[in-house]
Order: structure tokens, then sequence, then C-alpha cells
């Protein structure tokens, strides 16, 4: 769907699901999310994410390595349940591919995708306040604080970037 240098950003299939169950079994991985997750609550976000592309046309994407086809992560443009008013544009990648510019370069290519073909005029980027490499990412990517919403894993800083 998306190709970037290194990176091809595209739907997740049922092929993925071994892999994000994997992911959501880590707790490295989601120490920042919502906590490790089962297999059936991770089929579960597989349903909404399928429902978000349903609704809006765009939703959560599988994030391959161009040069393998390895799955490493996910990223994309999606409406968060604590910040429905403009799409949040996250990441997630797996640990072993931490620290190599991919959530940034990914995360390009969906602000690009977001204020490009989708037409929306501000994004948001959400993440706890312990969670210093994704807000150094959002920072690369020119997002700037813009609110704090109340959560069940503590404040999560919202983060904003107009068109």
């Amino acid at each position: 769907m998306i190709e970037t240098e290194r990176l091809t950003l595209r739907r997740f299939g049922e092929g993925d699901r071994d892999t994000v169950a994997r992911w959501n079994a880590d707790p490295v991985f989601t120490r920042h999310l919502a906590g490790v997750l089962s297999r059936a609550q991770t089929d579960e976000a597989f349903g909404r994410w399928e429902g978000h592309w349903t609704e809006h046309g765009f939703g959560l994407l599988g994030v391959e390595w161009r040069e393998t086809g390895e799955l490493i992560g996910r990223v994309g443009p999606s409406f968060h349940r604590l910040w429905p008013a403009e799409p949040e544009v996250g990441w997630a990648l797996d640990p072993a591919w931490w620290g190599r510019g991919i959530a940034t370069e990914a995360g390009a290519a969906c602000v690009a995708w977001a204020f490009g073909r989708l037409g929306h005029d501000r994004l948001v980027s959400i993440t706890t306040e312990a969670n210093l490499a994704s807000r150094r990412v959002m920072e690369k990517l020119g997002f700037v604080l813009h609110a704090q919403v109340p959560s069940e894993w503590g404040p999560l800083w919202v983060h904003a970037l107009d068109r």
C-alpha cells in the first residue's frame, strides 16, 4: 500500500495473527501499550482494526521490512477511543527492530498519507509520559504537546500536528 526506502506498509491479513499475538504476549513490546494481551484479545483487536477500516476507509497497517518481507511492527492513523476528534498516528515495533529509525520512517509515511490522500487537517500522536522513544519520534515528525487526558494507565500525552 505504501512503500518507503526500507519498508512496505500494508493492511494486516489473517496470516499476521500469530506474529501480532507473539508481540502482544511480550511485556517489553506492550510496556507502553495496553499491557500484555491474550490470543483471544489479539483476535478481538484484529476485529476492531478491520472494523475501523470498514467504517473510515483507513487504519492500522503492518510494517514489513522490504528486503525480507518480514512483518516487524504496526503503524498508521486511526481514531483513539480517548481522543476521537482527530486521527492518531501511532506505531509499535518488534523490540528486535528498535533503534533503527523505523518508527520515524513509517510514521512520516503515515503522516504524509493522512494529510495527503486522506485529507485530514490535524493529526495527533498519543503516548505515556514514560515513553521517551515515542516522544522523540513525535518530535522528529513535528508533533508538539497539545493536551493530557486521563486513562486507566495514567495521563496520556496528546501531541498534535497541523497540516
